[in-house]
């Protein structure tokens, strides 16, 4: 008779592990939140909605202002302003856009709002004058069409010293155009030839692209380069101070996610590149919204504080019962003159840290009598 197994037969059972998964929480990969982003634009959009006052609406009689419709434009230009730890170029003044990358097209919208819009958009390409009748505007219409790309007019350097050298002549022309592209190499002669009126404007501050591969002209580079412009990229005109201010277009001209899109990217860039303190958001009629600042930045801003202030007070020494403040040279005369001389010596600073300690006391003893009165 066989025997009876005593092993029990081994069936593979799912047993609930008891540890439980970790949750991997999704941090944003930029350093602005996607969602404060997106609130912020948002109620920029419901901000410029709003209808105006009626007195702005309407006249006296009831008619509409004339300048309704362009006043209803411009507050609904949206802008970025960013705040650099320093000045973004130093002591020197630079005429060359900083081009920064979006996703989606600042130009494309622009050119098709324009349609319905008083001045149009056109594109001027200023070319080398050895280049100037290697392409035309319909041998860039073959190439830059189907992009709805479209370049208006087509000059180089030696047009802007003779049919557009009369100042009337050449602000009236270049004034029509909203981008203006030119050959890297003459970009920087530029400025004498086109005027500094041009440069007041980003739009009709030339971009540099390049139209040579291998020290010869290129259609296919120029194209390329105008493509890219066009389709990807934002100038921006960099300032000698701290605030830098980024025109985003008009609230209409994109989704509100397609703006989103842009801001993370261009912050992104901005944040990289320089010491930025903050970013906020707004339109040319709302309130400013923040949407980062930088607690390093302002970290080390409150540390120089700090530094500059325990240097001031380093610097006061007590002369004849007057705490005295002193330069680095007067603190060395001090330090070998004779003491009871040294009152004399330092007449000046005694007697105007005198003026400033009467001036506060002053200050002090009308606001403490203001006060009196207020409560009496």
């Amino acid at each position: 008779m066989a025997k009876k197994s005593n092993s029990k037969k081994s069936t593979p059972v799912s047993t609930p592990s008891k540890e439980k998964k970790k949750v991997i929480e999704k941090k944003s990969s930029t350093a602005i939140p996607r969602e404060r982003v997106i609130k912020a634009v948002n109620e920029l959009i419901k901000f410029t909605s709003k209808p105006q006052d009626e007195n702005n609406e309407e006249g006296n009689n009831g008619k509409k202002n004339l300048l309704e419709d362009d006043e209803e434009e411009l507050k609904k230009d949206l802008q970025l302003i960013v705040v650099n730890n320093k000045s973004f170029t130093g002591t020197s003044k630079s005429f060359k856009l900083k081009l920064l990358n979006v996703k989606h097209s600042f130009y494309k919208p622009w050119k098709e709002a324009s349609a319905t819009a008083v001045k149009d958009f056109k594109v001027l390409l200023i070319l080398k004058d050895s280049d100037i009748k290697k392409v035309s505007e319909d041998d860039l219409f073959d190439q830059l069409d189907s992009e709805g790309i479209k370049v208006d007019e087509i000059i180089c350097g030696k047009d802007l010293k003779t049919v557009y050298k009369a100042y009337e002549a050449r602000n009236a022309f270049i004034s029509q155009f909203s981008l203006i592209l030119a050959d890297d190499s003459i970009v920087t002669s530029l400025p004498k030839l086109m005027g500094g009126k041009a440069y007041n404007k980003v739009e009709t501050t030339p971009i540099s692209i390049r139209t040579h591969a291998n020290k010869e002209f290129s259609l296919t580079t120029l194209t390329n380069n105008i493509k890219k412009v066009y389709m990807n990229q934002l100038p921006v005109k960099l300032p000698r101070g701290t605030t830098l201010n980024v025109h985003l277009g008009n609230l209409e001209w994109l989704r509100p996610e397609e703006f989103v899109d842009n801001v993370e990217l261009i912050s992104e860039q901005l944040i990289k590149a320089y010491q930025i303190r903050s970013i906020f958001i707004k339109t040319n009629r709302s309130p400013v919204l923040p949407l980062y600042y930088n607690q390093d930045v302002l970290d080390e801003l409150e540390a120089k504080k700090d530094k500059i202030e325990e240097t001031h007070e380093d610097d006061m020494v007590t002369i004849d019962g007057v705490q005295v403040h002193l330069s680095t040279f007067n603190k060395g005369l001090m330090e070998i003159a004779n003491p009871s001389e040294l009152g004399s010596i330092f007449s000046k600073q005694i007697n105007n840290a005198k003026k400033r300690s009467s001036s506060e006391l002053e200050k002090e003893s009308s606001e403490s009598e203001a006060v009196k009165k207020a409560k009496s």
